[in-house]
């Protein structure tokens, strides 16, 4: 009873209540825990700048625009290249993004998987860090190490500037917190409303060549 009492109160002095809760009960395993964060649905590339006329590539979401500061040449390379189908290239499960508020920015990891069509196909894609199965004909690659900033939308975004996924992939967003009842070296990731104070202004986009 008294423990109920005692973490009634805490939780009154706390934020959300609710946060709490699955704070309280996510356990004590010292070992980082994940939970979902939020989600979107990232639909397309695009170049873009943002209000400082910094120029890069952008994750266009059906929610938000995601730009990158880093992680993405070799994507935005691999689905330039001409040798490989676009329409071949799929996103293994759901990206992660972990959100880091004080910074305002993100940074995550995709699982890539490619079928290749042809032996000229599955050697250009070996060149972006991918490993192939002869015997499925399935090559994959992790991307790791992207970081960028979350923008809201461009509600004049033209799709013309556009290069549009053949297979739109979902991304979930995660976020550490600090286990106040565990272990001090313990957190744990927390799902929570994405916070717009982490949100920049809508990007200018700019015209991207299309192909295949």
């Amino acid at each position: 009873m008294v423990r109920l009492v005692s973490v009634s109160l805490i939780c009154s002095m706390l934020s959300g209540c609710f946060s709490f809760g699955l704070l309280y009960t996510t356990g004590r395993d010292p070992e980082y825990q994940k939970s979902n964060w939020g989600s979107d649905t990232i639909i397309a590339l695009s170049l873009a700048n943002d209000v400082n006329g910094n120029t890069g590539w952008v994750f266009v979401g059906e929610n938000f625009d995601y730009l990158l500061s880093s992680g993405g040449d070799n994507i935005v390379s691999m689905l330039k290249d001409p040798v490989i189908f676009r329409d071949r290239i799929i996103v293994e499960q759901q990206a992660q993004f972990v959100i880091d508020p004080k910074r305002k920015e993100f940074s995550g990891r995709m699982e890539l998987n490619y079928r290749w069509a042809e032996e000229k196909d599955k050697i250009a894609i070996t060149k972006y860090g991918f490993s192939c199965n002869d015997n499925t004909k399935m090559c994959s690659a992790l991307i790791q190490n992207l970081v960028g900033t979350i923008h809201k939308k461009n509600k004049e975004q033209d799709i013309t500037y556009l290069m549009q996924f053949y297979h739109p992939f979902k991304v979930e967003f995660y976020q550490y917190k600090q286990d106040f009842f565990g272990p001090r070296s313990a957190r744990v990731l927390l799902p929570v409303t994405l916070a717009l104070d982490i949100v920049t202004l809508p990007l200018q986009f700019l015209f991207v060549g299309h192909r295949r």
